[in-house]
Parts: C-alpha cells; sequence; structure tokens
C-alpha cells in the first residue's frame, strides 16, 4: 500500500485503516488508537484523498467497508504481521529484567489477587513496568494486545504457550452473619443469590443455579465479578465463586445439604492458566513475570489447601 511515488504510506495509516476495519465506528475506532472520532474522520479523509481511494461509506449505522477496502485488508493485515514479528525478534535481543509487561487477567482475579502481588514483583524487579488490563475479553496475544494472559480455559489456537497454574472447585459463599442465618443449605431457592447479568449466562455455575433454582430471581445481577463480592461481603447474599476467593474478601462458605453439595460438585473446577506468545516467552521481562506468577500461585494452592485441613 502506497499513497503515491513521493509519499510512501506510515504506519500510523495502516493502523487506522485496520481499526476501522475491525471496529466499523469512529468513535470506537477511536478507542482503539486512543484518539478522538474527530480525529480519525480527520485521519482517514486524508488517507482517501492520499490513496485516491474511498475506503468506507458513511452510513447512519457506521462505517461500511467498500470493496476497495476489502482488497486490501489481507496485505494490510500482512504488514501488521510483520510489523509484530519485527518486535518479538527485536525484543529477544533484551539482556536485563526491566521495561514494561502488559498482563490481562478477568476483573475478579486482577484486583483481588493479582494487583496485592505486584508489591512483591516491583520489589523483586523494581525496573519492571505492569501494565494491569483487567477485562473479560480476551487480549489478542498475536497482535500484541498483551505480552501475558490469564484466562479460565486453555486457548485451542495460535502460537501460544500455556501452562495451568491453579485449580479450585466451585463454592457458595457468603458474609459470615448471612451464612449463619441460612444453616445448612439445603435448597438453592432458600438464599438471596447474586449472579452474573445475562450476556454470561452460559458459564456453568449459572447453568447449575438456573437447574437448581429455575425460578430463582437474583437479588442482584452483574457481570462485575468485584461488585458481587462486594455485595455478598456486605450480606446481601450469596454466590458462587472458586473457593479461595474466601481469603480475599470477608467471606465464608455456605453449608450445603449433600444432594446440593453433590450437585455443585458436578461443576468443572475453576481453572486459570498464565498464556503466553511463544516467540516472547524467553524475552527476560516477560519470563521474569511468569516466573514469577507461577510461583506465586504454586504457594497459594499450597496455603488454600492448608487452610482448608
Amino acid at each position: 500500500m502506497q499513497a503515491s511515488d513521493s509519499t510512501p504510506l506510515r504506519w500510523d495509516d495502516v493502523q487506522l485503516f485496520l481499526a476501522l476495519a475491525r471496529e466499523p465506528s469512529l468513535a470506537r475506532a477511536g478507542a482503539r488508537l486512543g484518539v478522538d472520532a474527530s480525529t480519525v474522520s480527520r485521519r482517514l479523509a486524508a488517507l482517501e484523498d492520499a490513496l485516491e481511494l474511498r475506503l468506507f461509506d458513511r452510513t447512519r449505522e457506521g462505517l461500511r467497508a467498500t470493496a476497495a477496502a476489502e482488497r486490501l485488508l489481507p496485505s494490510a493485515e500482512a504488514m501488521e504481521a510483520g510489523a509484530s514479528g519485527f518486535a518479538r525478534d527485536a525484543e529477544s535481543f533484551e539482556r536485563e529484567i526491566e521495561g514494561r509487561v502488559r498482563l490481562t487477567a478477568p476483573p475478579g482475579l486482577a484486583d483481588s489477587f493479582i494487583a496485592p502481588l505486584l508489591v512483591e514483583l516491583v520489589a523483586k524487579h523494581p525496573r519492571l513496568s505492569i501494565e494491569l488490563d483487567a477485562s473479560i475479553g480476551y487480549a489478542d496475544l498475536a497482535r500484541r494486545d498483551a505480552d501475558l494472559a490469564l484466562r479460565v480455559s486453555r486457548p485451542r489456537s495460535g502460537d501460544l504457550v500455556a501452562k495451568r497454574i491453579f485449580a479450585a472447585r466451585e463454592a457458595v459463599l457468603g458474609a459470615p452473619a448471612y451464612v449463619k442465618s441460612l444453616g445448612r443449605l439445603k435448597r438453592a431457592s432458600d438464599a438471596r443469590w447474586i449472579t452474573y447479568a445475562d450476556d454470561l449466562a452460559s458459564l456453568p455455575t449459572m447453568r447449575w443455579l438456573k437447574r437448581e433454582a429455575p425460578a430463582m430471581t437474583a437479588v442482584l445481577a452483574t457481570s462485575d465479578f468485584s461488585a458481587q463480592a462486594r455485595a455478598a461481603e456486605a450480606g446481601l447474599g450469596v454466590f458462587v465463586a472458586p473457593s479461595p476467593f474466601v481469603h480475599a474478601y470477608r467471606l465464608v462458605e455456605v453449608p450445603l445439604a449433600r444432594p446440593l453439595a453433590t450437585s455443585l460438585a458436578e461443576v468443572p473446577e475453576g481453572e486459570l492458566w498464565l498464556v503466553g506468545h511463544r516467540a516472547l516467552r524467553d524475552v527476560p521481562r516477560i519470563a521474569a513475570v511468569w516466573s514469577f506468577l507461577e510461583a506465586s500461585f504454586e504457594r497459594m494452592t499450597k496455603e488454600h489447601a492448608r487452610r482448608r485441613r
């Protein structure tokens, strides 16, 4: 892609084009690029003028890629892949444990466990800088959206390396006073429940709760895990979470009658996978964070087992 013989296309132009192809909205593309919608509009107009091509039709629903844009997209994606490969190869020459490492993790895990651990990590490697993205969505490691990711399932595609660093059974958790008032829970419908919103209705724990209390209306439905935990901590109701979260909040496990306990035990264990791009695995700063997280969750597993005895 080149605007003319005298004005070569800049990499920023390609990034703009790709952002608009993936987010056909000036505002969303701008958010992806870290600029406002008017800047995106102005840069798009300049790019189209330079190329002498119309790349996107403006409609009331947003932008629609033209035939020209669709034809150019594979070349732009190839340029992106090449740029990522160049960056990975350059980073492989690092020798010191220093610089920024971008880590993405589910929100509840990020604020309950990862953020407090960073004190120890930075004390050990003071020249590290951590960018922590607490997000439900999966960052694309191949496109360098993040350097490392903590995920609840193992990735099945991409040139990635992954290791399971934690696994825990699911439990019903609540504030001590409310749990005491419930006694041994015989039926799920006997408790006030805090659940995920409809966007996460397919989670195994949500399917379990719907099976055990089909007519139940949640006292609170939110896909923000921290909000769930804080509401439960305040005594609003109970919720289902991996059992180690009792140590991160003022919560206790709800004792369940045998049929309910047996039913909950059929829900798969909550897993945590540490994931990175294969080409970056041995970069010193990334390897240091990988090793630290691996060791920290191994220690956490042993501590949780000790407390349960």
